[in-house]
Parts: structure tokens; sequence; C-alpha cells
């Protein structure tokens, strides 16, 4: 049924998309309410039904924290978000030629670090719907991550972004929903919080504000510097503001989706069960009455599809406006940027199953995404920012930036660094600034 609601929108819309800047951007005229919902949807994938549940296994009331850190990102984005919407940017390479001034390296390394977070979403929630469906089906993972990413391709084709953003706001209102009702479905199978509390290996970590830094200091740092920052650069994200019908509402949906975002995790927090930390989920699907588990397999359904095709989708616009128009076909028309976006989308989805069977972690996945996406987009898109209006930045300060920020990651990785995000940070910091 799920399915069949998202076949029909993405159908729906077909007949409106005629260009590939509807395909991309959907017509720019999206009122706030779908633009909440689809932030909302679209950030709230298979990490929070799996990994985060693994948080809460672990540390109680963590995974409010890590919502908090997500939700810091989309406030501090929304200070900028009159001025991404007002330029009307389609990808993060727009932002560094608008800033930076045009250059084929600088917008080659920008298309490549935005597609980053995307696609490592595509794989890791390929790999959450398989984690969790494989607990009631008995079906092989391997056959359920394929199945996901075809079924999320067949609803991003006909007519891109209109169709994922729509069909996010739908599944975002059933998502809450859901969360809703199988909240009060936990709490009553553990016969309230009090037991959860009781019976929860630590109970201290379910306190506040203390169970808030429950995972301690070093883990808690870790997902603010990947999470927050990581929300901050995520493509997914800024083309949702850019797609808002006014600068007032693409600030004020970050808001309001960040709000969603960090309340979503007292959710996990209630579904919590002591047991293998990426299991948990899987084995609540098992205990609920047949009918709560017939709404809960839609509201994973609902929660991973809105997260996947806007992926899909955000990777496919990169590759089809930011590496085929500018280095293989600039003079491109517009059907044939439709009908390569189309393409795209198909090739990103077949190396997403191959990532997703290799690498089924889902939250290292997602962590270490954010980590060089913050690591090579956070200064040159904020520092570009505050400092738009002098004449000092060039596109080397530009590819600087990038460059030493994805360096400094990937040797902070190497030496095994337990914030590798602060040093790609830095990396990037000190070459631009130079």
């Amino acid at each position: 049924l799920v399915m069949l609601i998202g076949f029909g929108i993405a159908f729906y819309f077909q007949r409106r998309t005629k260009t590939a800047e509807d395909w991309a951007m959907g017509g720019r005229s999206l009122p706030s309410y779908v633009i909440v919902f689809t932030q909302f949807a679209t950030l709230v994938g298979g990490g929070v039904l799996v990994g985060h549940v693994s948080i809460g296994f672990s540390y109680g009331m963590a995974p409010l924290t890590y919502g908090i850190c997500g939700a810091a990102g989309c406030f501090i984005m929304a200070i900028i978000a009159a001025w991404l919407r007002e330029n009307e940017f389609t990808t993060i390479p727009d932002i560094f030629e608008k800033v930076y001034g045009k250059n084929r390296f600088l917008m080659l390394v920008g298309a490549l670090m935005a597609m980053v977070v995307p696609f490592g979403w595509i794989a890791s929630q390929a790999t959450a719907f398989a984690k969790l469906y494989t607990s009631i089906t008995g079906i092989d993972s391997r056959i359920l991550v394929v199945g996901m990413i075809v079924v999320s391709v067949l609803l991003t084709l006909p007519s891109g972004f209109k169709a994922v953003a729509w069909t996010d706001f739908v599944f975002g209102v059933l998502m809450l929903a859901l969360c809703l009702l199988t909240g009060v479905q936990a709490l009553d199978m553990a016969g309230g919080w009090e037991n959860i509390v009781a019976n929860h290996p630590a109970p201290e970590t379910l306190s506040l504000p203390g169970g808030l830094m429950s995972a301690g200091f070093a883990t808690t740092a870790l997902w603010f510097i990947a999470a927050t920052p990581g929300m901050m650069t995520n493509q997914m994200t800024l083309q949702r503001v850019c797609a808002a019908n006014s600068a007032k509402n693409a600030r004020r949906t970050l808001i309001v989706g960040g709000i969603l975002i960090a309340g979503i995790e007292l959710w996990v927090v209630v579904v919590n069960p002591g047991l293998a930390p990426e299991d948990a989920s899987g084995w609540f699907l098992t205990q609920i009455p047949t009918w709560v588990l017939a709404l809960f397999s839609g509201f994973i359904a609902t929660t991973i599809l809105s997260t996947t095709d806007s992926a899909l989708q955000s990777v496919s616009v990169n590759l089809t406006q930011d590496i085929y128009k500018q280095f293989i076909n600039p003079n491109a028309e517009d059907k044939k940027l439709l009908s390569v976006s189309r393409i795209c989308t198909v090739f990103v989805a077949v190396a997403a199953v191959a990532l997703a069977i290799v690498f089924p972690r889902v939250l290292d996945l997602i962590v270490a995404s954010y980590a060089y996406s913050a690591s090579g987009l956070l200064v040159p898109i904020y520092c570009g920012y505050a400092f738009r209006n002098k004449n000092f930045l060039t596109p080397a300060s530009g590819v600087a930036g990038v460059v030493g920020g994805v360096i400094g990651c990937g040797l902070a990785q190497a030496f095994e660094a337990s914030l590798p995000a602060v040093f790609g940070i830095q990396g990037s910091w000190l070459p631009s600034s130079a």
C-alpha cells in the first residue's frame, strides 16, 4: 500500500515534469508544509530504525543527543537559508561558483564531495531495510537490498524532485502517526516507562539530563563533529531549502524540521529492548501483534523509501548538472539532460547495491560519510558565505579548502584518530585561510 501511494504520486507528476530543472528542483514553488515533511522524512531514515536504536540499547537517552546534534545543523543552516533560496542554487558546486568564481576543478571536487553523504545514505538505507525485513520474512538480506533500491528507482525515475518531495510529505505524516502508535504499543508491552527503566542494563542512562551524555564525552563529540556539520553541508537539505516557495519559508522549514528530527529520537528510546545492538528493531517486529506488525512494516517502508529516493535523486542531479553538463556535453539540450538524469539514477542505484552488500554496518557508514562531507565542505561553504562580498576569495582558496579537508580527514582515519572530522575541518581551514 505504501509503495502504491508512492508510485501514484510519481506518475501523477510525470506529466508535469518537462525539463531538467523540473526534475532537479520541482519548480521551486513547494509550500512550507511539504518542505518541512520532505526534510523530516529525508533526514530520518534507516539510521534511526537500526543504528540509533542500537545507540539506545547501549546508552539510554543518548539518541536524543544525536538528534539534537542533527537539529543544530538545521538551525545553523537556517541562518543562510534566505541567501541560498534567493540565489536559486541547485547543487553545492553552484554555491562554489557564486562565491569563488567558475573553476572546472573546483566544480568537480565540489560535486564529488556533495555526493558522498547521499550515496552513503542509499547504501545504508537498503542495509537497514534488509536487517529489519529479514526478521519477519526470512528472505535473504541481499535480495531485500536489491528489492528496496529497485523500488526507490521506480519512485524516482518518472518525475524527480517534485514526486520525491510530495511522496516524502505523505510518508512523513505517516511516519509521525506510526511512531505514536508503535511507541504506545512498546510502552504497553514493557509495562510502562518505569519497567523500561527497571529492566534496562544501565538504568542511570535513561535519566535527564545526565543520560544525554551517557555515551561519553568522546563519542558525543564525534556525533557533534559529524552530524552537525554533516547536516549543514548535506546537499539534500540544500535542495529542499532552494525548492521552497519563498526565502522566509526556506528558513522556517529548517527550524521546524530540526525540531521534528530531534523529537523522533524519543521514539528510539522507548523501542529499546536489551539485545545485540542492531538486532533490537528486528526483535521488536517479532513480538508485536500482527496488525501492529503490518503497520510497522509500512512505517519501515515509508521511513527508508523517503530517504533512499531523495538520495538517489540528489546524486543523479550532481552527475547530470555538475559532471555530464560541465565536462562531457556542455551543449546538451534540456531533453537530453532529462534523459541523462534518469540514466544516472539507475547507475547510482547499481553502485549503491554493491556498496550495501560489501559494507553492511549502517551507523558506521553514515558517520563516515558525514565526516568526509563536513571536512571538505563546511569551511568552503560557510566561510565563503561570510566573506562573499570581499575580493580575496579565489577558486584556488576554494580548492584548497575542499582538498585540504579531505586529506586531513583521511590522514586522521589512517592514524585512527578518534575525531577525524576535527582534523579534516582544520585541514580545510588552514590552506584556505592562507
